[in-house]
C-alpha cells in the first residue's frame, strides 16, 4: 500500500535508513526539491510525497497557496 508523506517524514526515513541506494535517492529528491523551493517560492509544507510500495519516494502533488487577493 503506497504512503502519502511530507517533507518532515521523507526526512525522518532517510535519517532511519541503511539502504544507501534508498539514501541517495532520498538525498537526490530533496535536492531536487530545494530547487523547486527556490524558484517558486514555496515552503517544505507545500510538497506531498509518496512512499509506494518498491520503496521509491516521489514528489506527488504540490499545494500551491495564491495569495489572499481581497
Amino acid at each position: 500500500m503506497n504512503s502519502k508523506l511530507t517533507y518532515e517524514q521523507v526526512v525522518q526515513l532517510l535519517a532511519k535508513s541503511e539502504s544507501d541506494e534508498f539514501i541517495q535517492q532520498v538525498i537526490i529528491l530533496l535536492a531536487f526539491t530545494h530547487e523547486i523551493i527556490d524558484q517558486e517560492a514555496l515552503n517544505k509544507q507545500d510538497f506531498v510525497f509518496t512512499l509506494f510500495d518498491e520503496g521509491h519516494i516521489l514528489i506527488t502533488d504540490i499545494i500551491s497557496r495564491e495569495p489572499d487577493r481581497t
